[in-house]
């Protein structure tokens, strides 16, 4: 069996270190015209994830480079998808954020392990408050099929935060904290 050639150019990339692919993902922001056609950039960001989760193969160092590369890769498919799409990207992106710093700790305003990214990106994308979410999340079932949908939403966008809380590791707002408390009555 062949491999397509997305798929031996995705390999070729992944034999590269963090740090080259990086400066090849800054050329193609650049000029987007020297990006090879047919990508497997969704593959690129899982792959480059997996690495960077990845607790024996690597420096704490490259386990964040590949990181960075893994979150700059699903931050650019968000960019261009769908809603629903959008929302499983960015929600990968913020997942792996947490896990890294669950590992090795919040740094304010690193692109990998600033805890205010996570936190803002879920505070900005709440389309309801809290009260009323509470209200609906006692009542789901009678809601609309959007309001279950947005309720939905908020309980997959709690759970990098739910990552980070159950870790020990951070000190979350009072605020934070009363969204967390709602995470298990969200449908």
């Amino acid at each position: 069996m062949t491999q397509s050639k997305s798929a031996i150019q995705l390999n070729q990339i992944l034999q590269e270190d963090a740090d080259s692919v990086l400066n090849w993902l800054k050329t193609i922001e650049l000029k987007p015209s020297s990006a090879p056609e047919e990508f497997n950039w969704l593959g690129l960001a899982e792959a480059a994830s997996f690495d960077a989760l990845e607790d024996d193969r690597h420096l704490p160092s490259n386990s964040i480079k590949w990181a960075e590369v893994a979150i700059e890769v699903y931050d650019r498919l968000a960019k261009s998808a769908n809603i629903d799409t959008r929302d499983s990207l960015l929600n990968s992106s913020m997942m792996l954020r947490a896990a890294m710093i669950v590992k090795f700790g919040a740094i304010p305003d690193h692109p990998v392990l600033d805890l205010n990214s996570i936190l803002h990106w879920f505070k900005d994308s709440l389309k309801m408050s809290y009260s009323e979410a509470t209200t609906k999340a006692t009542n789901w079932k009678k809601c609309q099929i959007e309001e279950i949908r947005e309720l939905r939403k908020i309980k997959n966008r709690l759970q990098p935060i739910s990552v980070l809380a159950e870790s020990g590791k951070v000190v979350l707002l009072p605020e934070v904290n009363l969204w967390l408390s709602l995470q298990k009555k969200l449908p």
